[in-house]
């Protein structure tokens, strides 16, 4: 799927091939798809900037990408778990 970044690419192909889904799955999976790619761009952008700036005032602010990273994480747990993936098999 070319409408989604890596991230995205690598959920759809993993839930693709292992599970045959009906059109209201592959929507949330679309948009957990999405999601993920946000998760992932998050995550550079926290990964090359500080944690906690400075305002010009000299109030300490925590980077707004954490925040953003937090909710879009949530987003996508809860998307997974509505798509109600059978487990894996403990046994295999």
């Amino acid at each position: 799927m070319t409408e989604f970044g890596p991230e995205g690419q690598q959920l759809w192909k993993f839930v693709t091939d292992e599970f045959d889904l009906p059109e209201d799955k592959l929507t949330l999976l679309r948009r957990a798809c999405h999601t993920a790619d946000i998760c992932s761009r998050l995550e550079a952008e926290i990964a090359s900037g500080d944690v906690i700036t400075l305002a010009g005032n000299g109030t300490a602010i925590v980077n707004r990408a954490l925040t953003s990273h937090r909710q879009a994480s949530e987003t996508l747990s809860k998307l997974i778990k509505s798509l109600e993936l059978p487990a894996p098999d403990e046994d295999s």
